[in-house]
This record gives structure tokens, sequence and C-alpha cells, in this order.
């Protein structure tokens, strides 16, 4: 079986067994991964806790950002280097560095898919070895992955990477840093 039909596979029974645990922002986990609901029983209201959620192993993974100085696009390239799969939120984040640290860009929506006309998976998994190569940021703010929607202005040359999540958000993958050349 080929690495994309296994990623593809992957990505159908992450999608099938997150259960509610690829979605929203790090912001809103819970910071000691349990979460307080109310429930009602026999007359009054009970506080219960949750159990805790397992947040999942760091995805061992390399993200590389591949540019393309002619077109100004930069692909990232998300190799599976673990034993095992590795899980991730197919949201990507774009940095650009500011001084000693790095920023959150507004590189409209970046995913892991194969293509831009399939469907955004809400998470994805790849398998030991694997290499996804998902549609390139065309080096615009806006909409910037596939096509450009509305007002796309160039993106300011510098250095930037690109970070994916784990499928549970728990854990960051911090990408090399790319230069991006000026328009």
């Amino acid at each position: 079986m080929s690495s994309r039909a296994i990623l593809a596979l992957g990505s159908c029974l992450v999608i099938a067994g997150c259960g509610g645990g690829c979605s929203g922002t790090p912001e809103e986990a819970p910071r000691d991964n349990r979460q307080a609901q109310r429930t009602e029983a026999s007359g009054g209201e009970v506080d219960e806790v949750a159990p805790a959620v397992d947040p999942g192993p760091v995805p061992e993974v390399r993200v590389v950002g591949v540019v393309d100085a002619h077109a100004r696009a930069v692909t990232p390239r998300v190799e599976s280097r673990g034993d095992e799969p590795a899980e991730l939120s197919s949201s990507v984040a774009l940095q650009r560095r500011d001084g000693d640290g790095w920023v959150d860009v507004d590189g409209g929506e970046l995913h892991l898919r194969f293509a831009c006309d399939e469907e955004i998976p809400e998470c994805l998994t790849l398998a030991p070895g694997a290499v996804l190569l998902p549609p390139a940021w065309n080096g615009t703010t806006g909409t910037t992955q596939c096509e450009c929607e509305g007002r796309c202005p160039d993106a300011p040359a510098g250095t930037y990477r690109f970070v994916i999540r784990s499928c549970s958000r728990a854990h960051a993958v911090e990408g090399e840093p790319f230069s991006l050349p000026a328009g």
C-alpha cells in the first residue's frame, strides 16, 4: 500500500476517532486536561470532574518550508520521523521572525491536505516515514493557500516558519525557518 493510501486511510480513522479532541484553540484547552461539568442528580446539581484526557505523544515530525523564489510560494514539507504514526491537526500556523522572537502572521487559512479541491480534515495521521506536501502558501496575506479571494497583498520579505500542532492541540512542532524573498 502506498504512503498516500496509508495517509488517506489514517486520516479517515483519525477524523472518526478524534471524539472532539481535535477541535478548539490552545486557549480553550483546559490547563490540567480536566473540565468540570454540571450535571443534575436527584433534585440538585452536582459538580463532577471529567477524567483527564490523554494529549497523546508529541508528533515526531520535521517541518520544512520549500521555497520557490520564482513563484514566491512556499510548500510546507511535513516528514514523519517516528516509529509510530503522527496524529496532526490540519491547521497550520504561520510565524515571522521579529527581532529575537516570533510573531503570528495572518497567512490566511493554511492546512495540511493533498489538494485544494479536497475537503479539509480536522486531523490527519502520517504513517512512519511518510512525507506530505500540501498546497503551497502563496506568499501573501488573506486567503493564501489555494486561490486568493479578495485582497491578498504580498507578505513582507523576511524569515518565516510553519507551526503545526498535534491532533489534541497539546503539542506544537515549530518548522525550520525559511526566507521569503521580496515580491
